[in-house]
């Protein structure tokens, strides 16, 4: 089992991370897995869209996406994959322990918005480019920054912005880092496991485990009691509209300002705090219920 919990270290929203693996029977073809995209290298942008909601509503966001085609996605048995240039939360990004990840951020939010970031928690990250923030390094609007880390222990992290992180968080800016075991237990394709893949094929049920990067499934950490047979990740998060409306409209206002002027920056207030939607996974009730990869 793959599990970790964070709060939103700023605004009274909160937000669970969790990536749990499942060793249950399921008598229908299971939608849900934890797809996300393959490095070491990974190359992201920060930018502006709308998240559609069940209630017809768009709701104005900002959010990380793909800079460009990924390397490859994961796991091989989620078809009709995608990466767009903004999605919430971020794209998943799935390394092996051991590896040397780096991460280039290109900014393409609003002038207005100022610089944006990311940070890794849990890892001793370094950068280069950018400019010196007060959390991370930064980069300012049209430019780059990019950030190394060597992920030495295996588990599911966050990462999020650290730019003015009460606002850019509750924006959409954060997403999830699985780090898979180099080596996994052998005992995790005998025994149950075993007979659990066999009850997969039975009911034609593709196998959704995530592969590390010598091709090996089935563990979540280095250890045999960390085997399991499914995996899914959850990110749960709120929106308070009234901060998404304020944003916006700042935005629209400054629309052809010149970073780093006076006035070219947003003043958004981001308490009290209200959330009018609870997402799992970027989704409200009942679009959470459709398969991966859904237009929404």
């Amino acid at each position: 089992m793959r599990e970790m919990t964070m709060k939103k270290a700023i605004s009274k929203s909160g937000w669970l991370l969790a990536a749990t693996a499942l060793a249950l029977f399921f008598v229908a073809t299971a939608y849900a897995a934890t797809p996300g995209i393959t490095g070491p290298t990974f190359n992201l942008t920060a930018q502006q869209a709308y998240l559609n909601q069940p209630d017809g509503s768009a709701v104005y966001s900002w959010g990380y996406g793909c800079n460009g085609a990924p390397a490859r996605f994961a796991p091989a048995a989620i078809t009709n994959a995608t990466c767009p240039t903004m999605q919430v939360p971020g794209p998943t990004l799935i390394v092996t322990e051991g590896q040397t990840v780096t991460v280039t951020l290109t900014n393409n939010l609003p002038t207005a918005v100022g610089n944006t970031s990311i940070m890794f928690p849990g890892f001793q990250v370094t950068a280069t480019g950018g400019v010196t923030g007060l959390l991370a390094q930064e980069a300012a609007p049209g430019g780059s920054v990019t950030y190394s880390f060597v992920a030495s222990s295996p588990g599911t992290r966050a990462y999020y912005s650290g730019s003015q992180s009460d606002l850019q968080i509750e924006m959409g800016l954060y997403g999830a880092v699985i780090v898979l075991p180099a080596s996994v237990p052998s005992n995790c394709t005998s025994g149950y496991h075993a007979a659990n893949l066999t009850a997969e094929g039975f009911w034609h049920e593709a196998d959704f485990r995530l592969p590390n990067a010598t091709g090996q499934v089935g563990a979540a950490y280095d250890h045999p009691a960390s085997c399991y047979d499914r995996e899914y990740l959850f990110q749960w998060a709120e929106m308070d509209t009234r901060i998404h409306r304020q944003a916006q409209a700042q935005v629209a206002a400054r629309a052809n300002c010149t970073a780093g002027s006076a006035g070219c920056s947003l003043d958004v207030q981001t308490e009290p705090y209200h959330p009018a939607y609870f997402l799992i996974n970027g989704r409200s009730m009942p679009d959470l219920m459709d398969p991966n990869f859904a237009g929404e």
